[in-house]
């Protein structure tokens, strides 16, 4: 969690102690640049400080090893210097330590062989674990909580944009219980012991618009989006269709938005209020009004950039029901530009330079659809071509000094402004990354996909190429995810699991709702879906509906690696040459710490993938842990150093992987694939060999604990408040099975040996 006001202040007065107030005769200090740190004697610690990032490091002990043993050594003294900081130590060893501030950052050396600096790291959801691009290992990290791994030694301050750096060797871990720290063990005598990177993103990574995502939304956007399934063809029917089914099937587990793509303003009368009349007799706010009242949030595909010509949304504050000539932007000759993407060139390009435009069109219209519709998902459309027109033909715009960015943002910064906090802002930005953050809550970040593996290698490509600014600077959204034929079972298993474990934005586009013969005959000729596929047009089947419902909803996960994922390919013809060889989703919640692994095969054929507990994961290779195979339900075993798996071709393995203890843990659940969503509270009671728990269930269906059993305990009953609750055995796993119901379930599970 973010730090409180109390939290800011005692980092702030504590820094004041490291740099600026006068010391006992116990304490020196040095400070240099951005640098401070504090020697106390008394205390026998150090403290190390930044002017931008508060408290770095606190509490340090120094150490020295030997034998493989840790040695904290004591009986300090110390002298301060212009320069350098000196601190002896006389119990149990009789060392040197020297500590300065130079160009690169603090530096220490000591007069003892494999000596370490043993401390504790401030860290938080402002504060986070991270990897650079020289650590890439072919295994793409993503975080629940504040985590920690042997190969992660990086802290990004998300406030500052400041890496902080510390040297090989360096151990940084989560102890047991906490989220707001780390502890950490650093070698001395391996170049500067710590050291920053300021300006992460925008100067060395060059992402020039960088700043800290928008906190109003925890999570990605989960919905459905009309265009990959109905495309321009969308009509009044196949939404209240899709809505129904979407209230029954997957509301319940967490799909919240119901969008509708381009296609309403086909037509010179149609416009963003006054929507065709064939297609939608009842028009946009009954249908707005449809999904609201099956308890979903209505969202819209807008092209802010255009209005229709000949009958433009607001017309009706003129009296000729026309916008004056001066809002539109037309090239050399005179001619009207239609606006990107839309149903046809009835919307054409607005001047985003002129304020009427903004004042009399964008603010009234957005009002409208806010305040009367009461729209709650904006996808805000147009790819920024406006910018590339707007450049060529400047010297006409209203007024031709605004910057082009300047001038796609002003009508960004009016929308935010009208629609408020509690409407979320998807982005079609790929003009350029980042143009819009702050602005956008999520946005697109590759082009358009198709329901087929081929169609689907632009949506990995986009997905994997921009997760290192996913839950950074805002919601990546890798395009519509499609799980229905022609894709296979294992595809889809690949395509649920890498969405969902990435956190990033989880906006679905399969058909849900069944078909009437006369509806799927009209979407096979109007949808370029159905007329590829005119056999493929059907409902979503069962067991393709619990790939979402075991993904849904998104959680608040966000990038480790700082990086983009090897992005050196056309984005017309991805190959999956450059794609990770597993995804891993590091956990700290109410279910534990742990990793979720997802375990790729991009080859047509099966095969046999390896994956290395220390090299991969960043796990303890000395180390027993469980391995549960999420899709299969099943323990695999207890491995130490590596596992090898089986992998479909196209498919993807999902390993939990948990340090083994010698008491009953829990593994999984059956409701989602990270294991934490339905967790609320997790206590094992040693005193009574009892595991009790807390969760949120789905209603009326079935809901199972996954609990590994050790040799020598066995299961003397199970208890809570659902009505029905039973357990099976199989291979050293518990199945915990109940009925899920509205309010959270409390369950106990009691062991005897």
């Amino acid at each position: 969690m973010p730090y409180d006001n109390r939290k800011r202040v005692a980092i702030l007065l504590l820094l004041a102690v490291i740099l600026l107030i006068p010391t006992a005769c116990s304490r020196r200090q040095l400070h240099r640049d951005s640098w401070g740190i504090q020697a106390d004697a008394g205390k026998e610690t150090v403290a190390i400080g930044h002017q931008q990032l508060n408290i770095v490091i606190s509490d340090i002990k120094l150490a020295v090893k030997t034998d493989d043993e840790l040695a904290i050594l004591s009986d300090w003294s110390v002298q301060g210097g212009a320069e350098i900081l000196t601190i002896s130590t006389s119990s149990p060893l009789e060392t040197t330590w020297q500590m300065s501030i130079g160009e690169a950052g603090v530096e220490v050396s000591c007069s003892a062989e494999e000596a370490l600096l043993v401390g504790t790291a401030p860290a938080s959801a402002d504060r986070i674990a991270a990897r650079v691009k020289s650590q890439d290992n072919d295994v793409m990290y993503a975080a629940l909580g504040l985590v920690s791994a042997t190969n992660i030694r990086n802290l990004f301050d998300r406030p500052t944009n400041i890496l902080i750096q510390f040297p090989e060797g360096s151990d940084l871990s989560l102890p047991a219980g906490r989220d707001d720290r780390l502890d950490i063990t650093i070698p001395v005598g391996t170049g500067p012991e710590i050291s920053t990177i300021e300006n992460y993103f925008t100067d060395y990574m060059g992402l020039e618009y960088y700043q800290p995502m928008p906190t109003r939304y925890r999570h990605s956007s989960v919905g459905w989006d009309s265009w990959y399934a109905y495309y321009m063809g969308t009509t009044q029917e196949d939404m209240i269709e899709e809505t129904d089914a979407i209230a029954e099937k997957l509301k319940p587990y967490g799909m919240e938005y119901v969008q509708l793509d381009a296609c309403y303003t086909r037509g010179e009368e149609a416009n963003w209020l006054e929507w065709n009349e064939r297609a939608w007799p009842e028009g946009g706010q009954y249908i707005f009004r449809h999904i609201q009242g099956k308890g979903l949030k209505p969202g819209l595909w807008v092209n802010i950039y255009g209005a229709n010509y000949a009958n433009p949304a607001m017309g009706d504050r003129w009296a000729d029901g026309k916008y004056p000539e001066e809002f539109y932007l037309r090239d050399g000759e005179g001619n009207l530009s239609s606006a990107c993407c839309t149903a046809d060139n009835t919307v054409v390009r607005l001047d985003m330079t002129n304020p009427d435009v903004i004042e009399q069109h964008l603010r009234p219209l957005f009002q409208i659809l806010k305040e009367e519709w009461g729209l709650a998902y904006l996808k805000d459309a147009g790819w920024g071509t406006w910018m590339d027109y707007y450049e060529e033909n400047r010297e006409l715009a209203h007024d031709p000094s605004v910057d082009s960015r300047e001038g796609y943002l002003r009508a960004q910064r009016a929308i935010h402004e009208v629609v408020g906090e509690d409407t979320y802002v998807l982005g079609c930005a790929m003009h350029e990354i980042g143009l819009g953050f702050g602005l956008f809550d999520g946005s697109r970040t590759g082009g358009d996909d198709f329901a087929s593996w081929r169609g689907m290698r632009v949506y990995f490509n986009s997905l994997f190429g921009q997760q290192w600014i996913n839950g950074i600077t805002w919601w990546s959204h890798p395009d519509a995810t499609m799980i229905r034929e022609p894709l296979t079972m294992e595809e889809a298993k690949t395509i649920v699991s890498t969405i969902s474990l990435s956190g990033q934005t989880y906006m679905t586009s399969d058909f849900f709702a069944d078909f009437s013969a006369e509806r799927r005959a009209r979407v096979q000729r109007s949808s370029n879906f159905g007329r590829r596929l005119p056999e493929l047009v059907k409902a979503l089947p069962e067991e393709r509906l619990d790939l979402y419902r075991m993904t849904m909803p998104s959680r608040p996960i966000h990038a480790v690696d700082l990086y983009p994922f090897k992005q050196d390919q056309p984005a017309c013809c991805p190959t999956p040459e450059s794609w990770p060889k597993a995804l891993d989703l590091k956990v700290n919640g109410e279910a534990g710490v742990y990793d979720v692994a997802a375990v790729y095969n991009w080859a047509d054929r099966q095969q046999s993938k390896s994956v290395d507990f220390a090299d991969d994961l960043g796990l303890d290779r000395d180390r027993d842990y469980l391995v549960f195979d999420f899709w299969g339900k099943a323990l695999l075993g207890t491995y130490r150093g590596d596992i090898q798996v089986e992998v479909p071709g196209h498919g993807v393995r999902v390993l939990v992987i948990k340090p083994r203890r010698d008491r009953p843990q829990l593994l999984a659940t059956s409701r989602h694939i990270s294991g934490t969503f339905s967790i609320q509270e997790l206590e094992w009671q040693s005193d009574e060999l009892t595991l009790n728990g807390r969760s949120q269930t789905v209603p009326e269906t079935t809901y199972t604990l996954f609990i590994h059993l050790p040799d020598g305990l066995k299961v003397d009953s199970v208890s809570g408040t659902a009505e029905d609750m039973g357990y099976d055995m199989a291979d050293g796993v518990v199945a915990v099975s109940m009925t899920g119901r509205e309010a959270p379930l409390d369950w106990s599970v009691r062991f005897s040996r």
